[in-house]
């Protein structure tokens, strides 16, 4: 069975959204976009730079 790109962040969001506070979720989740999957590794877009600064201090 194949998943798309779509469907899995969408799955992804599922989760995330029972997790996190519902502002936190609308400010640092919602705006991120699923690019592709490929081998089982989603890519995603953020819409900036300060996006990707903040996500990568959190990893």
């Amino acid at each position: 069975m194949e998943k798309n790109a779509d469907k899995v962040w969408s799955n992804c969001l599922k989760i995330i959204k029972d997790i996190v506070e519902w502002q936190h979720y609308k400010t640092w989740f919602e705006p991120i976009k699923a690019i592709s999957l490929k081998s089982n590794v989603l890519v995603i877009q953020v819409p900036s730079q300060f996006f990707l600064s903040i996500l990568k201090s959190i990893m």
